[in-house]
C-alpha cells in the first residue's frame, strides 16, 4: 500500500467562496497543521486576486482550466487560463504530480450541507467515505468517477488524487459560522484517515455506507436565442439530494407550464439552483443512491 503524505490544502480556487480562504487563514495562523506532523501539509490561495475581489473568477472559471489539451494551448492566455497553467506547473505534471492529495475547498449557493465528492472509486476514495460518513453521519458522499474524461477539468485533477469539499448553503461572498465548522470537520476527519490509511488501521470502518453516485444535468428552459423561459419548481427549493420520482415536476416556465422529470429512475438532485451557474441556465445535477459495499474495494 503506497503511503499518502504529501497533501495540498487549496481554498480561493473561487474568490468569493470564503469558507476555504478562512480556513487556511485560521490553519495559517494557529498551526493547525502540527496536528498531522506525519503529513507533510500545504495551504495554497489558488486565485489571490479573485479573492481580493470577491468574485468567483476575474476572466473565467478557474476550476474549469485544467483539462489537459487547455493547459497545453498557447493561446489561451487569460488571467485564469495563464494561473491555472502556473499552478499545474506546480502542482503538476496533471496524474503525475508530487503532490498526492489534493483537498479543494468550496462552498455553494445550495443546501448540500457538508458533500464529500470525489473523482474516483477505488480503495482509496472509498476508505475515505466510508471514514468521513461514519464518523460524520451528516456527511454527504458524491461520486464522480463517472464523469467523461474530457469533463474533469477541475483543479484537484492535477494531482495524483483529488477530492473536494463543498459545504452549503452559504451565499457568496458571505461567512458563516456553521458552514465554516462543518467544511473544518470534514476536512480534519480527511487528514485522520490518511494517518490511519498509511498506518494500516482501518479495520473500524463500516461495511458499507450510503452514496450518491452523478448521472446526470438538466438546464432551465430557454428559447432560440438563449433567453430562459421558467424556473426550478419551488417543490425542489432548497431540497438538494431529496428523492425525485418519474413524472414529478422539477421545473415551471413563466407562463405556468409544468416540466416533468422524464427520466426512469427515481433521481436524488444536488446543485439545485446553484448562483454560480447562473450563466449556464443550470437547474440542477441529477444522481442516484447507491450503496457502497467496503468489501468491494479491500
Amino acid at each position: 500500500m503506497k503511503k499518502i503524505t504529501r497533501v495540498a490544502l487549496v481554498g480561493g480556487t473561487h474568490g468569493n467562496e470564503l469558507s476555504g480562504i478562512y480556513l487556511l487563514k485560521k490553519w495559517d495562523n494557529t498551526n493547525r497543521y502540527a496536528h498531522w506532523p506525519e503529513l507533510q501539509l500545504s495551504s495554497t490561495l489558488a486565485n489571490p486576486r479573485a479573492c481580493e475581489h470577491s468574485v468567483r473568477y476575474l476572466e473565467s472559471d478557474l476550476n474549469r482550466e485544467f483539462g489537459t489539451e487547455d493547459l497545453l494551448d498557447d493561446d489561451r492566455v487569460g488571467y485564469e487560463q495563464l494561473l491555472a497553467k502556473k499552478l499545474a506547473r506546480q502542482f503538476g505534471p496533471k496524474g503525475r504530480s508530487p503532490v498526492e492529495l489534493m483537498i479543494d475547498l468550496h462552498n455553494t449557493t445550495s443546501n448540500m450541507g457538508a458533500c464529500l465528492m470525489l473523482l474516483r472509486k477505488d480503495a482509496f476514495n472509498v476508505g475515505m467515505a466510508a471514514y468521513v460518513k461514519d464518523r460524520m453521519p451528516q456527511a454527504v458522499i458524491f461520486f464522480q468517477d463517472n464523469l467523461p474524461e474530457e469533463r474533469k477539468r477541475f483543479l484537484v485533477s492535477v494531482a495524483q488524487q483529488g477530492v473536494t469539499v463543498e459545504v452549503g448553503p452559504q451565499p457568496n461572498s458571505v461567512l458563516q459560522q456553521e458552514t465554516f465548522e462543518l467544511m473544518e470537520t470534514m476536512t480534519c476527519h480527511i487528514l485522520d484517515y490518511l494517518t490511519q490509511y498509511n498506518t494500516g488501521e482501518l479495520a473500524c470502518l463500516p461495511d458499507s455506507f450510503e452514496a450518491f453516485q452523478y448521472t446526470e444535468d438538466l438546464r432551465l428552459p430557454t428559447d432560440s436565442q438563449g433567453r430562459r423561459l421558467g424556473m426550478v419548481s419551488k417543490r425542489l427549493e432548497q431540497r438538494d439530494f431529496f428523492p425525485v420520482a418519474p413524472g414529478e415536476v422539477i421545473m415551471e416556465t413563466f407562463d405556468g407550464t409544468p416540466i416533468c422529470w422524464e427520466g426512469d429512475y427515481t433521481a436524488y438532485p444536488l446543485f439545485i439552483n446553484e448562483a454560480a451557474y447562473h450563466q449556464s441556465h443550470s437547474a440542477m445535477t441529477m444522481s442516484q443512491r447507491i450503496v457502497v459495499h467496503c468489501a468491494d474495494y479491500f
